[in-house]
This record gives structure tokens, sequence and C-alpha cells, in this order.
């Protein structure tokens, strides 16, 4: 009887300290001190990223037209020379040759300022986009009472309700 008693007694503890366990699992996991948030979402879906995507596609296009004539040009030296280079004078070919590594020379160029260009305003865009993204994400982690804040594009796993992409975009828009 006194075994019986014991097992018994036992057994009811191990069950109540399963369900106290479980139930402070299961409430940090939904008071959780950490979310996520997925600032490349952020960035791209919100109505500023969409903005500055949009300048950025006008400001490559702008560049690709300028950057094609100048290769355009410079097909069209080389395509002269190929086929007329035989039949010219040696000054002529000369010019033309000179014409050509100077249309090359002033084609890389171009490029690379162009690049540098893209790059920068891209920069700008996105540092504008990113400071309010992450203003906005320090005041939901002060009004949750959130310690970290971790971008989603790192973490393996994670329970949905700590995922804080949604808030944010709310509040970007």
């Amino acid at each position: 009887m006194k075994k019986f008693i014991f097992n018994l007694s036992l057994a009811v503890f191990l069950v109540l300290t399963a369900s106290v366990i479980l139930g402070s699992a299961r409430a940090n996991a939904a008071g959780s001190d950490i979310a996520v948030v997925n600032m490349q979402k952020v960035i791209a879906t919100s109505n500023q990223g969409k903005a500055a995507q949009s300048k950025l596609k006008g400001l490559v296009s702008k560049y690709n037209a300028k950057l094609l004539a100048m290769r355009k040009k410079i097909s069209a030296v080389q395509a002269d020379l190929k086929n007329n280079g035989s039949i010219m004078s040696a000054s002529e070919k000369a010019k033309k040759t000179k014409e050509f590594e100077t249309d090359i020379s002033n084609f890389r160029t171009e490029e690379s300022h162009v690049q540098g260009v893209i790059s920068q305003k891209r920069f700008e865009l996105l540092k504008g986009i990113v400071d309010k993204a992450t203003s906005i994400v320090g005041a939901i982690a002060k009004k949750n009472g959130y310690i970290l804040v971790i971008d989603s594009s790192g973490v393996i796993y994670r329970v949905e309700s700590v995922d804080i992409t949604s808030e944010v975009l709310k509040q970007m828009n």
C-alpha cells in the first residue's frame, strides 16, 4: 500500500512538473523576448522600396541607352576597319584605329562611371529606407518588450508569432 501511494505521488508530481515546464515553454514562445524581421522583404515590398526600385530602374535605363549608343559606334568603327581596312590609306587606317581605341577607352570609362553612379544612388535610396525600417523595428521592439530582433535571413527555425515583418511593413506604408 505504501508503495502504491509512493508511486501515485511520484506520478502526480511528474505530471505536474511536466505541465509546468510545457506551459512555461508555450508562454516563452508566445511572449518571446526575441523577434525576427525579413528586412529584404520590407525593403522590396514597402512603398518606399518600390519607389526606390522604380527610380533605380529609370536611372539604369537612361545610362544603358547611352552605353548602347557608344557600343553601336564602336561596332560601326570596328566593322569599317574590318571591311575597308585593306583599301584605306595608311594614315586613314591609323586614324580609324586610333578612333576605335579611343572609343573603347571612353566606353570603359563611362561604364565604370555609370556603375559608380548607380551604386551611389542605390546606397542613398536604400539608406533612407533601412533607417526608417530600423527605427520602426526599434519602436515595435520597445512596445512589445523584445530584447533582440534578428533579420530572418539567418534564422533557420522560428515560431511564426515572433515574425514582425508584416507589422513593420504596415507602419512603413
